[in-house]
C-alpha cells in the first residue's frame, strides 16, 4: 500500500511539474498552460484513483502539485539570483581565474609537502669511516695501517698473527 502511494505521489509529481517546464522553455501562453494543468491534474487524479482504492487516493494529486509548486517557487528564485551572478564580473574573474590558479597553487604546495615527506623518510647513510692508524713498513718503507699483519704495498711480514 505505501509503496503505491509513494508512486502515485511521484507520478503526480512529476505530472504537475511539465506546465512549469514548458512554460520555462517553450515560453507558451497562459491560457495554454491553464489548459495543460486540468489535463494534469485529471491524469493525476486518475493514476491516484487507479493504484490507491479509497480516500487516500487524494494525497497523491495533493502532495504532487504542494511538491510542484513548491519546486517552481525554489527554481524561479534560484534563476533569478543565478542569471544576475553569472553576468557580473566577479564570477568571471573568480571562476575563470581565481580558481584555476587557485587549484595550482594548491598542487604545488602538496607537491613540496609529499618532497619534504619523502626526504625525511629517507635517511641519507654517510659511510663512516674510521681513520685507522698508519705505521711504516719495515721492509717498503710505505705507510700501512697498524694492525696489517702483511704489507698491502710490498707483501712482506709485518707483525705476528693474533
Amino acid at each position: 500500500m505505501i509503496s503505491r502511494l509513494v508512486a502515485a505521489s511521484i507520478a503526480s509529481y512529476i505530472l504537475f511539474l511539465l506546465p512549469y517546464l514548458v512554460s520555462v522553455f517553450l515560453m507558451i501562453q497562459p491560457m495554454i498552460l491553464n489548459v495543460m494543468v486540468l489535463l494534469v491534474a485529471m491524469v493525476s487524479a486518475a493514476i491516484s484513483g487507479f493504484l490507491i482504492h479509497g480516500s487516500r487516493s487524494i494525497i497523491p494529486p495533493l502532495a504532487g502539485s504542494a511538491a510542484s509548486l513548491l519546486t517552481n517557487h525554489i527554481s524561479e528564485g534560484l534563476l533569478n539570483i543565478s542569471s544576475q551572478v553569472y553576468l557580473d564580473w566577479p564570477y568571471w574573474a573568480l571562476g575563470f581565474l581565481a580558481s584555476p590558479a587557485l587549484a595550482l597553487l594548491v598542487a604545488d604546495i602538496m607537491a613540496e609537502r609529499k618532497v619534504k615527506q619523502e626526504a625525511e623518510s629517507v635517511e641519507l647513510v654517510k659511510p663512516e669511516i674510521e681513520e685507522a692508524e698508519l705505521m711504516e713498513c719495515p721492509a717498503c718503507g710505505g705507510q700501512i695501517p697498524s694492525d696489517s699483519i702483511y704489507c698491502p704495498l710490498c707483501g712482506s711480514r709485518v707483525a705476528e698473527e693474533r
